[in-house]
């Protein structure tokens, strides 16, 4: 069965929705731009009508003035008082032009200077006007024409014109600058809305085709919707399982055939019908209470185990499992159940019970004979080496070169047996003498064992290095024994003519899947690394030296009972952990022990 594809987050509703919510605000952007192009265009152009009336009131003032200095000067020259109304007439005019230029340029104090300069101008040039035309009254002929000749008046009265020449240009300026704003507004305004309305014939090309694509969609997944319907129901029909769907009102919505096949109405269908159809009433009604617990409070019954009669009469086990079923927002709607027959499990786990309970008696009758025989084999093993000494002590002569060396097999063999003997009882207690686990400082377990072989170290002139190991939870005794014996085998088997170097080092790492029995997921192990520059071994021989009684090597060359290595794979595994070898070609040994820090509550401690 293909994937389904992912659902759009949009529905046609939405998507007509938001199309045209799209059109609506390309629409009310369109709007505020053009109000806002609007009105800049009515503020510039009254900024533009300012300027003009600006610009007439300083041609007025232009005008004024040289009326006022015609006037003068024909009074000046003519000395009739009658010349001199329009020069009062025209001062007037004069004072009330440069009293509308100050209030039409309030708002841009960058004339205020000018302004000033030409207030100070006009005053000068009404007061040098004034005392011409005082003199003049006074004076006649001659001394009028040069009173005239002094030109004083006249320069300011430049100076007045070249201000506003200089104040005309700059309106002028501002003039041109404010049609071009004009034009630049008219261009983005005639762009925005061409933009505007561009984007919204294409939002509304692209709802219609989303919609249009959306309804061929919703078509196509109806028809998927058909075709996966079947298909569940074909497969739900294959599954041996009793697979049903309920109701609210625990009425059945749906079933396959192991169901209806179980309930004996393999011939008709269940839609409709309850558990009080197919069952007695008393299993009915437990039935439908637990429907009713599920749907109401919408916990699960999981793997629920129950004996019943099946419509043969005999007894079967089945385990079943109800679980709320909801619809997409969440709510509760019915259940699922699923109800599988376990008979045949429960008749093997009878059974796998039965073997367990004989395992565990003759695991328990090994014990006692691997003790019994141990400690019974002892007493022979302790006679037979008295008796081999006093005939060493005693009969030395009599036995001869020949019967020396009989009696010195016969101790090294009787030696050779104690150990094994030994070695056996060690493998023995592992489990038959556990300790609880406790907190276990290894690296202080690891340094006892090493001041316990100081003899053979000094012997072997060997060097043992033990780096920081952690504490863990474990067995003490057995802790120390797994060293011991791992030290002593590195010392053991040393490369002739090399000096044995043992290191034994550690780390702890969480790793992001279980990799050992004793620890879960999740949880923080030890790795313990036991390195030496040995003999080694071959690569296959990796495992065959964790079996009992598995020698690589003869008694000649190498002592020892091939024991030892498989009491330290023992304890690793009532730790839950695991232990394994390496060698490279050119020899030397690693072993590599992961230990949980934390044991399990459920690790056996027997």
């Amino acid at each position: 069965m293909s994937p389904a594809k992912p659902r759009s987050r949009f529905s046609i509703r939405r998507k007509v929705v938001l199309s045209f919510a799209l059109v609506l605000t390309m629409l009310g952007i369109i709007g505020y731009v053009s109000l806002r192009s609007t009105r800049a265009f009515i503020r510039n152009a009254e900024l533009v009508a300012q300027t003009r009336k600006v610009m007439e009131t300083e041609e007025r003032t232009l005008r004024h003035l040289m009326e006022m200095e015609a006037g003068r000067r024909g009074f000046l020259i003519k000395g009739d008082e009658n010349l001199l109304r329009g020069y009062t007439d025209a001062q007037g005019e004069v004072i009330r032009n440069f009293n509308t230029l100050k209030v039409d340029t309030a708002d841009a104090p960058q004339q205020t200077l000018k302004l000033n300069r030409l207030l100070r101008l006009i005053q000068t040039s009404f007061k040098l006007q004034r005392e011409e035309i005082e003199a003049r009254r006074t004076l006649k002929g001659d001394e009028a024409v040069a009173l005239f000749a002094k030109g004083e008046t006249e320069r300011v009265t430049r100076e007045i014109q070249k201000l506003l020449a200089d104040f005309n240009n700059e309106q002028q300026a501002l003039l041109t600058e404010r049609a071009e704003f004009t034009g630049r507004v008219g261009k983005a305004t005639t762009a925005t809305i061409l933009a505007g309305g561009i984007f919204t014939f294409l939002a509304l090309v692209w709802a219609c085709v989303l919609i249009l694509r959306d309804i061929a969609a919703r078509r196509r997944a109806e028809a998927a919707l058909a075709a996966e319907h079947n298909l569940l129901r074909s497969i739900i029909n294959t599954i041996p399982d009793h697979v049903f769907v309920k109701d609210l009102t625990g009425r059945f919505i749906l079933d396959n055939e192991a169901h209806r096949s179980a309930i004996s109405c393999s011939g008709e269908g269940v839609e409709g019908r309850t558990v009080f159809d197919y069952f007695p009433e008393e299993d009915a009604s437990r039935y439908h209470d637990d429907d009713r617990f599920v749907i109401e409070t919408g916990e699960r019954i999981l793997k629920r185990e129950d004996a019943v009669v099946g419509p043969d009469g005999r007894e079967i086990w089945l385990q079943t499992t109800k679980v709320p079923l909801r619809d997409p927002g969440g709510r509760i709607i019915g259940l699922v159940g699923i109800a599988a027959n376990i008979s045949a499990r429960k008749a093997d786990e009878e059974q796998l019970r039965r073997f367990a309970g004989q395992l565990e008696r003759s695991n328990s009758e090994l014990k006692n004979f691997a003790s019994v025989a141990s400690h019974d084999l002892q007493e022979p093993l302790r006679k037979i080496q008295a008796f081999g000494g006093r005939l060493r002590a005693k009969c030395a002569e009599a036995l001869g070169v020949q019967g020396m060396d009989y009696l010195t097999r016969m101790e090294g063999a009787a030696q050779r047996m104690q150990v094994l003997i030994q070695d056996l009882l060690k493998l023995s207690r592992v489990t038959s003498r556990a300790l609880p686990f406790v907190d276990c400082a290894l690296r202080d377990i690891a340094l006892g064992v090493v001041s316990d072989l100081e003899v053979a170290i000094e012997q072997k002139n060997a060097r043992v290095q033990i780096g920081d190991l952690p504490v863990i939870q474990g067995d003490p005794v057995q802790m120390q024994q797994l060293f011991q014996n791992l030290i002593s085998n590195a010392l053991k088997f040393q490369r002739p003519g090399e000096v044995p170097v043992v290191t034994v080092t550690s780390r702890i790492y969480t790793p992001m899947e279980p990799l050992i029995t004793g620890a879960t997921s999740g949880a923080a192990l030890c790795e313990i690394v036991v390195q030496d520059n040995g003999i080694g071994f071959e690569a296959c021989f990796a495992e065959q030296i964790f079996v009992v009684f598995q020698r690589l090597h003869t008694r000649s060359e190498y002592e020892g009972t091939g024991i030892g290595l498989a009491v330290c794979r023992k304890i690793t595994d009532r730790h839950g952990g695991t232990i394994v070898a390496h060698s490279g070609p050119s020899g030397g040994a690693t072993f590599t022990i992961t230990l949980p820090i934390k044991q399990l509550a459920s690790t056996t401690h027997e």
